[in-house]
């Protein structure tokens, strides 16, 4: 069994709450675990056409690369040890076959994250608002089809620098906008990246997250 052991007090917690969140939005959610040293990265997949990713400064290095479920990871905090042992790895998904680079991202802009928090509360109620009429007298399915529309509409729109509001909405759902601080926006090849304070999102720029 593999334990990761971070340096920062309650950094297993802050994992472990993470991964519960990915299994919030599907059940059967997993997350690769990657590290070749002194940091894990944590990816997870999301409805947002994006990676999550949390990354754990470790007290001792660790070599590995592991798809894990994420409900059972969720559960696999340590007590007050602040360690975290890994659940059975899974064969690997499609998406896990292909990550961002780690290197040569460039900063293409830098807002607070309250403005950001502000950006994202204004689409979700925009979207609250509009949903009624846009599904008013449709079937079932049409009605599904003309909100995912609409959520596309919204969520699709500039940020800043060309990066989609979507990924902030990501950011927003998986908790890291919370408390104070800057909110960098990055940029590799097809790749964008969106640095929270206690996070990141990731997605391919033009393509399908997936169309790999």
């Amino acid at each position: 069994m593999t334990t990761l052991k971070p340096v920062d007090p309650g950094a297993a917690a802050d994992l472990a709450t993470f991964a519960h969140r990915v299994a919030n939005f599907e059940p059967e959610a997993v997350i690769r675990m990657v590290s070749s040293g002194s940091v894990a990265g944590c990816f997870a997949e999301t409805p947002f056409d994006a990676l999550a990713l949390r990354a754990v400064a470790l007290a001792e290095p660790v070599e590995l690369d592991v798809v894990v479920e994420a409900a059972t990871l969720a559960a696999r905090v340590a007590g007050a040890s602040n360690e975290l042992d890994l659940p059975p790895a899974l064969p690997a998904l499609r998406w896990a076959t292909s990550l961002p680079p780690r290197s040569g991202w460039s900063e293409l802009a830098r807002l607070d994250v309250d403005e950001v928090v502000a950006r994202v509360e204004q689409g979700v109620e925009e979207f609250k608002q509009r949903a009624p009429v846009v599904a008013e007298g449709a079937s079932l399915r049409a009605g599904r089809a003309a909100l995912e529309g609409l959520a596309t509409e919204i969520w699709d729109r500039e940020l800043e620098a060309g990066v989609p509001l979507r990924l902030a909405h990501a950011a927003s759902s998986y908790g890291f906008l919370s408390g104070s601080g800057a909110v960098v926006l990055r940029s590799v090849g097809a790749w964008w990246r969106l640095d929270a304070p206690n996070g990141a999102v990731l997605a391919r720029s033009g393509l399908s997250l997936f169309a790999l």
